[in-house]
């Protein structure tokens, strides 16, 4: 349709031009005009969606999911150089863990992320964890799902047809975990979800430390 090619030309000026701003070095005041810029893309990808899905065109639908996370995901990157500026490399990893997440959605929803070289930009966001963070200590739970729901049809998972990961008109399909038997916790290196680490710890001398600034925490913190 029309509106979905005018839109992709839109998508692709605002996505050069912000990129522009995505390294350290940047002024944060360009950094946060891009965010504004990229926001009001988002918001136009969302009502676009919600038109494919009205008339019910799946493919564009869903190829309006998978630009919406693209933009999501500069979104966060730029919030991430942003926070780290601001002295806040907590909030700065966690932006750029949601910028990963929305890459992989991204290439998830459509093959048009492959087109705009997703697989790229989700090798560049990994490359920056390893050179702007430490090494993180991960954990992982260890859990029986007893009864989960679909998020596409409301069905029990596993008596429907839908597939966790899957795309279905603008929307990812995934499990609504509604009973949970939990067996463990686990340090893991290779985490399903990197929000879940640790966040402080105590030396040999018996001082806590921020895991991520080594700065002291007081007892009373």
């Amino acid at each position: 349709m029309d509106e979905v090619k005018s839109f992709l030309k839109e998508f692709n000026e605002v996505i050069r031009e912000c990129g522009k701003f995505c390294y350290m070095s940047r002024g944060k005041e360009f950094q946060q005009e891009a965010v504004k810029k990229l926001m009001t893309l988002k918001r136009k990808a969302m009502s676009l969606k919600e038109k494919m899905i009205k008339v019910e065109n799946e493919d564009l639908a869903n190829t309006m999911l998978s630009l919406e996370n693209l933009i999501d995901a500069m979104i966060n990157e730029l919030k991430m150089w942003i926070a780290l500026k601001e002295d806040k490399p907590n909030e700065a990893w966690d932006f750029l863990i949601n910028a990963q997440s929305a890459v992989r959605t991204a290439a998830q929803a459509h093959e048009i992320a492959i087109n705009l070289n997703a697989e790229g930009y989700g090798n560049k966001l990994h490359l920056l964890e390893k050179l702007l963070f430490p090494p993180q200590i991960f954990f992982s739970p260890g859990f029986v799902i007893k009864k989960a729901e679909c998020s596409i049809c409301g069905k029990e998972y596993g008596e429907c047809e839908h597939v966790v990961g899957k795309a279905y008109m603008g929307k990812i399909c995934y499990k609504i975990i509604k009973e949970v038997e939990l067996r463990e916790i686990s340090i893991v290196e290779y985490p399903a979800d990197k929000h879940a680490r640790a966040l402080q710890f105590t030396d040999d001398k018996g001082v806590t430390r921020d895991f991520m600034t080594w700065r002291r925490i007081e007892k009373d913190e």
